[in-house]
């Protein structure tokens, strides 16, 4: 038998840490569908709500800027909320394509 060659195929030592990857992809689709089912369905809403808080707010807040005498007037705590919520908007959308891919 000198002049055949056996070829041995590879055997795998430890099989768990392939098994574990596959159980851990399954729960994570098993996971995220639903999630992103539910991001999905409920985007016009928030889309809606936040953008149209955002612009009203900014707006809200350049007009009485302009108009108001009023020294108290919380010109730049409404700027925030509204880039707040704005932020908010672009977090949703950045879960939304992460949780599709």
């Amino acid at each position: 038998m000198s002049g055949s060659s056996e070829r041995r195929m590879p055997t795998s030592q430890n099989p768990w840490p392939e098994i574990l990857a596959g159980i851990g992809r399954v729960t994570w689709t098993i996971i995220r569908i639903p999630m992103l089912a539910t991001l999905v369905v409920l985007e016009p809403i928030v889309s809606l709500v936040c953008a149209g808080i955002a612009v009203l707010g900014i707006l809200t807040a350049l007009f009485f800027r302009l108009v108001s005498t009023d020294p108290r007037f919380p010109f730049w705590g409404m700027l925030a909320v509204s880039v707040g919520f704005a932020v908010a908007l672009y977090i949703y959308e950045a879960a939304i394509l992460r949780l599709s891919r």
